[in-house]
This record gives structure tokens, sequence and C-alpha cells, in this order.
């Protein structure tokens, strides 16, 4: 390009602006010719003058041209953190380790940056080490929490930034009674803690919905969670999963038979339960573990079969057992009979199940003992056609009351049929309707209550998976951390206890009555305090939340409560500050 046709011929924006508006103004040429010349519309070459006019007469003058910006010719960084990083170098730290150190400073640079003021200062990057000589390197020493001992109360203020939520279940524990349940199960004790604190170690992880016992970098030093358990801190993951380790069948059944009573009698209990299978799996060496069907898989994997029961009336769980095998698994129903029918001195009125978990010859044992029944029948090829080739008059269609159902309208065939193993006839309820290709085959022995009524009650069944699915996402219960079926039963058990007592509590808020776990732990129980020991008095004084207003509602956040076992009474507050 010649240098005159830099001028007559501009390329850049800025460049065209300026030649333009000089054209304007010095040359006196017109808009219109200005414009042609550019490649300008008439209307942007008004708007390029207007603009111009505009910055001249504020006293600004428009920039044409590229003006050169001086900078600092070095680091901006200040001369002591330059001092400090030269000096971890020195002492072997890589920049990833400085950068670390800096931050737990409050100290923020880029590894950039370091890496830039470590050349300028004549340092060469440090050479591939090995893990014994990376070990040699002087690294901050590992925090250690106290030794776990019994609580000793103390004049004292401490807090806690999220885990101040297994404190609001203290007046709780004591109004249910449970620390007496527990004291009266059997459970281990140790040299330095007994049962109770023990017990409840595990109860306050569950509340919290720990995942792992491994995890305990998240609870070690958290004080909160140790005046809940009445230690100091909670004992480490070594010691739990030992404990865990040590705990019987037997005793899980006496507590079991204990929270049966606390949460089952009342006014709502007519002894309906839902029961249902569960499949915990095992990712370790599961070669011990026999193979069982998984509805979340697909398929049969190694695994724990569970047995999870619940209260169809009130919701809450009644029975686990974590120690079934397969030559046991079709007589887990009847052990939960004999469970429920010595502790209550009475048989259960119903139980709701599918149609693989117990035999029909089951089904007559339980027709004999005077226990209504409700479950599916094992549909084949030859039952589906027989029932497609029922006469319409014999069909009648039934509206089921839960609303959230997409298929409320179901057609159904109400008469009598025969199993073989049973004696007798049973009831046979065939659907239709319900979005699905074939018919549904419900059998009870129950011959007086309307078909409606028994559809109802089936339809809740779903429920207790409902339930199972709460216990697998929150209390992780497809994450065992052993293959020894004992300790997966204790898992079990107080996973029941801890689902139940936030049942207890979801009654009280108004409005999440029927919110599951993760939610009532999400909105009401996850939070911080600050928490002050006086003498014989705990003040919780909980940070401020959405739904701390509602969570107060508990009639024993109200009043102070006094707890025995902490030899103390506890108040609870709402925080000044968040």
């Amino acid at each position: 390009m010649k240098p005159k046709d830099f001028f007559n011929l501009p390329t850049t924006t800025a460049q065209k602006q300026y030649e333009a508006l000089r054209a304007f103004y010095i040359e006196d040429s017109s808009a219109k010719e200005v414009a042609e010349q550019f490649g300008f519309s008439e209307k942007y070459l008004k708007k390029l003058r207007y603009e111009f006019v505009k910055q001249l007469n504020k006293g600004n003058i428009p920039s044409f041209f590229i003006t050169k910006k001086t900078g600092p010719k070095k680091l901006a960084t200040e001369k002591e953190m330059i001092e400090e990083i030269i000096a971890l170098r020195k002492q072997n730290y890589s920049i990833l380790d400085i950068k670390s150190i800096l931050q737990a400073k409050d100290k923020k640079l880029a590894l950039d940056t370091i890496d830039k003021i470590l050349k300028r200062s004549g340092f060469a990057p440090l050479p591939k080490r090995t893990k014994q000589e990376r070990q040699l390197v002087l690294v901050p020493k590992k925090i250690l929490p106290a030794e776990t001992t019994i609580l000793k109360l103390e004049d004292e203020t401490f807090s806690t930034e999220r885990s101040a939520g297994p404190l609001i279940f203290l007046p709780l524990l004591e109004q249910l009674n449970i620390i007496s349940a527990i004291q009266k199960s059997g459970f281990p004790k140790t040299s330095v803690i007994n049962d109770v604190s023990s017990i409840l170690s595990f109860v306050a992880l569950k509340i919290l919905g720990r995942e792992r016992l491994s995890h305990d970098e998240t609870w070690g030093l958290d004080r909160a969670i140790g005046l809940f358990a009445n230690l100091n801190v909670l004992p480490k993951n070594t010691t739990l999963s030992t404990y865990s380790y040590r705990v019987t069948r037997k005793s899980n059944l006496v507590l079991l038979k204990k929270l049966s009573k606390i949460f089952q009698h009342n006014d709502e209990d007519q002894g309906c339960f839902n029961l249902d299978f569960k499949s915990i799996p095992h990712w370790g060496d599961a070669s011990i573990l026999e193979k069982n069907w998984a509805d979340s898989r697909g398929k049969a994997i190694k695994s724990l079969l569970a047995l999870i029961v619940e209260n169809a009336d009130t919701g809450m769980l009644s029975y686990t057992d974590g120690t079934l095998k397969h030559h046991k698994e079709k007589e887990a129903i009847l052990d939960f009979v004999d469970f429920w029918t010595k502790e209550d001195k009475k048989s259960p009125q119903m139980l709701i199940f599918d149609s693989k978990l117990t035999t029909y010859e089951n089904l007559n044992k339980l027709n004999e003992d005077h226990i209504k029944f409700l479950t599916l029948r094992r549909r084949g090829s030859q039952l589906v056609q027989k029932a497609l080739n029922l006469p319409d008059d014999e069909w009648q269609f039934v509206h089921i009351d839960n609303h959230k159902r997409k298929h409320r309208k179901l057609k159904i065939h109400d008469g009598i049929c025969l199993l073989k193993g049973y004696e007798g006839k049973v009831r046979q309820i065939i659907v239709t309707g319900n979005g699905r290709k074939n018919p549904t085959f419900l059998i009870s022995n129950d011959m007086e209550s309307s078909a409606k009524h028994l559809l109802d009650r089936y339809a809740k069944r779903w429920l207790v998976e409902q339930e199972i699915a709460e216990q697998i996402a929150f209390f992780h219960l497809n994450q065992p951390s052993s293959s020894i079926v004992v300790k997966v039963d204790f898992d079990l058990t107080l996973s029941l206890l801890v689902h139940n007592l936030y049942r207890e509590i979801s009654k009280y808020l108004q409005g999440f009555e029927k919110c599951t776990v993760p939610t009532l732990y999400r909105k009401f129980i996850e939070n911080g305090a600050q928490i002050e020991i006086k003498g014989k008095d705990i003040f919780v004084k909980l940070k401020k939340k959405t739904h701390l207003p509602i969570l107060f509602e508990l009639p024993w956040l109200k009043e102070p409560t006094w707890i025995p076992w902490l030899s103390a009474r506890v108040h609870f507050e709402t925080y000044s500050t968040t």
C-alpha cells in the first residue's frame, strides 16, 4: 500500500470516522458525498456528527487514535508476599503448596503469578520427586480431635456452622422415653463410653445424613454433635465401626420391640402394615453374599436382603430385618407376625405386600391365624386371557381417592378364586384401566371390605417404597461399608429410629407434614448455632433461617427441658445474627 492510499482508503472504523468528519467539516463536502465515499448511510453519519458535537460541548476530546498505555515494568505483588514466596520455595514447597499456604492466610495469588515471581528470582522448576522425598518437606501439622470422653459441663461458649440439628431432637428423645429403650436393649459398652452415648453417636450422624463413617473429617472436631451424645466429641470412625461389629441381632430386636410401643400405639394405629424387600448392594469384595433382584439395576446383584415394614396408617416404620437369606426369605413375613404378636399381644389386622414376598402356603397360615392379607396374584398368560374373556356385564367401575394418580377411574371384576396350597376360597379383584398392558390381580381373605377400600389400601402400599427411597437417599443404605450382615442390620435399626423421629417432628410443622426426610433436614434441621453453657443450663441459640419460626412451633422448643442423661436443662433461642 502506498502512503497516499493509507489516507485515501482508510480501513479501520476509527480512521473512517475521523476522515469522514474531517471531510464534512474541513473540506465542506456534503453529507451525501461523505456517506458514499466512506460507505456510511446518511443516518449513521448524522448520528456520528451528533455524538462528535456532543462530546465537544462537554469539553471531551473524542479519541480516534490508539493511545499507548504505560504500565508497571514489574509485578504488582507486595514485597512482603514476594519474600514469603521465596522463603517457602527455599523449603522445597511447590507452587501448589505455596498457593495453599497463602490461601490459609487469606492471601489470594494465582499460580501463574507465583511461578513468575520464582522465575524472576532465579528459581528453577522443582524436579519430579518420589513420595518419600515429598514427605520430607515440612507441612503444617494436622489438627487432631481430642480423645473422646464423657462430657463434663463447664461454663463455656462455642459455636457450630451446620451441625446444631441433632440438639433439636434432645427434648423429643426424653419425651418419647427413647433413652430408657436404649438402656434396656443390651447394647455393648466400653470402659470409657456407655451404651447410651455410643448409640446416640450413631443417631447424631444419622440425623445429619452422614454418608460414611470414614468421612469423619466433617464431625471429628464438632462440639455440638458431641454434646448431643453427652461426649466432648464423637468417637472416631474406627471406634464406631468396631462397635457396630459387636452389636447382635438380639439387641436390635429388643430395641425394635420397644420402639414399636413408642411409635405405634396411638389412635390412628389400626394394625395395618405394608411390607417390602430391599436389596442392599455391597460394592466391595462381596463373594460371600447371595444374589438378589435389584429393581433399580434391573438384574440380580450380590447384595444383602432386608425386610422393611411400614405402618400403613401412621407412616412410621415398624420393623426391619437385614439378616435374611434365600432359604428364609419367604418366612420373613411369619417372623414379623411373631415379633408383633409377642410384643403387642394381638395379631396384625392386615398385611399388604407384593406377590414375591411369600408363598400361598404361608398365606394359608395367615388366614388360619385370622390375619387379613392383601397381595398380588402371580399371573400367567392363561390367567390373563381368562380375565380378558370375562363378559362386560361382570365388570364395574370404581374411583380411587388418591388425587395424584393419573388413572383414578378403574375397571374391576370382584370374584372368588382357588390357590394351590391354600385351603378354601380367596377373594380376587381383577383391575384394568390402571395404565398397565395386562390386568392386575389382587387377592385377599378380606371378604367384608368393599373393593374400593381394598384398592385404596393397596395403592397406599407404594408409600413404603417411597420410604425406602428416602432411606436410600438420606441414610445411604445402598452404600454399606461392610458385607457383615449384623452390621447392616444395626444400621437398618438406627435408620428406622431416626426416620420415625423425623416423622414425629413433621406432625408439628404446619404445611410440611408429608415432606420427605431430606426436605425436612434441609429446611429445618441443617443449621448452625451458638451454644452457651452456664452451670446446669445449656442455651442453644439457632441461627436465623427462613423456616425457623415454623420450627419454633415445636412444643418442646418453647419451654426449657430437663435432660437427665446430660444432667442439664436445654433452652432454645434464636441467635441475633445469621
